[in-house]
């Protein structure tokens, strides 16, 4: 396993700066691994993680466990929540880490010294859940693509919908996040 201050090293020159919030990802990175009895330098195909906010610990978590979104083995459900699901793929044992208390080191204490020896027993809490897996979540090629009736664009892994015998994306199904520009203009919003 590498360092705290190897992966919060890594973490930052993904990041961009120093923070508390890279500090606390690794932290929470090598907590759930640990727990999993996984590796970040050679379990990385064994591992899954779902983080829970979309804050400066969720690059951290990314950099020290080795998961990313385009391998899919890094999932952000963005509950706004300072926690992470690791998961163990081969074994499909799972354990949710959350940060259930703010801990900043004292005015002039150095951050990794600060962060590096701070115990998690009142910092972070660790509890053993169950992650249902989808075939289709699981790394690896896609194992179906489905092509939307309406604008005609691929859906990979389940993703589509079917409304009244008809495979729509999600987006044409109506859970679209965006609205398109030449309708704004056409509205007299753009």
């Amino acid at each position: 396993m590498r360092s705290f201050r190897d992966d919060v090293e890594r973490a930052v020159a993904f990041h961009g700066h120093l923070c508390s919030g890279q500090c606390l990802g690794v932290r929470m990175a090598h907590m759930g691994l640990r727990l999993l009895g996984l590796d970040n330098e050679t379990d990385r195909k064994k591992t899954m993680v779902f983080v829970e906010c979309n804050r400066c610990p969720a690059d951290a978590i990314m950099i020290a466990t080795g998961c990313t979104v385009g391998k899919r083995t890094y999932y952000c459900m963005d509950m706004g929540k300072t926690a992470a699901t690791f998961v163990n793929l081969e074994t499909k044992k799972a354990v949710r880490v959350v940060r259930n208390a703010h801990r900043h080191p004292p005015e002039g204490e150095d951050l990794l010294d600060f962060y590096e020896t701070l115990s998690e027993e009142g910092w972070l809490e660790a509890q053993e859940v169950t992650v249902e897996l989808k075939a289709g979540d699981m790394p690896g090629p896609p194992m179906e693509i489905v092509t939307c009736a309406r604008c005609g664009e691929e859906v990979t892994d389940g993703r589509h919908v079917e409304v009244a015998g008809v495979s729509l994306c999600r987006s044409c199904a109506g859970r679209r996040y965006y609205r398109e520009a030449a309708a704004d203009r056409e509205c007299g919003k753009g």
